[in-house]
């Protein structure tokens, strides 16, 4: 009986240990964007591990923020916040104002150029898609639109995920 509880016990630490030390990703989130680009008035790029956030203020007074996890299932999620009262907007004002936010970020740099392509994803699939429900557009890359909305300020959340 001691046997097996000691045999436990030390399963159990090795268990506690491995827990703690994640599995090691080679992979590094990169920046998608960078502070000298146009229409940016402040930018910050942090990053942690596998996981990164990237926040900027455009001189629209909208501020993006961006965070990635490139290891398991890969997700980057795109914030755009806003300061006013959102609360009469439809569901379908904020799946066109996602594809509009991504045709509007591509245009600050070559690097950027790719996000028209998301942005041309969700105006195809807009009709087909509803907020707060993931929508697979390419086999295993799916799409996400929400927004949270107050009186004082709306963010507007796109989430594109591979799995």
């Amino acid at each position: 009986m001691k046997n097996i509880i000691k045999t436990l016990a030390f399963g159990l630490i090795l268990l506690l240990i491995a827990c703690q030390n994640p599995p090691a990703c080679k992979y590094k989130p990169t920046p998608i964007f960078a502070k000298d680009l146009p229409h940016i008035v402040q930018y910050n790029f942090e990053i942690q591990g596998s996981q990164s956030l990237e926040s900027l203020m455009l001189d629209r007074g909208i501020m993006v923020e961006v965070g990635q996890e490139v290891c398991g299932d890969t997700k980057q999620e795109f914030r755009f916040k806003v300061k006013g009262d959102f609360t009469v907007q439809p569901d379908s004002f904020w799946l066109k104002e996602a594809s509009r936010q991504f045709v509007y970020l591509s245009s600050f740099s070559p690097k950027q150029a790719a996000l028209k392509d998301w942005g041309d994803i969700i105006e195809l699939r807009r009709k087909d898609m509803s907020l707060g429900q993931a929508r697979e557009v390419q086999p295993g890359v799916f799409v996400r639109v929400d927004r949270v909305i107050s009186p004082e300020e709306a963010v507007l959340s796109v989430v594109f995920s591979q799995k």
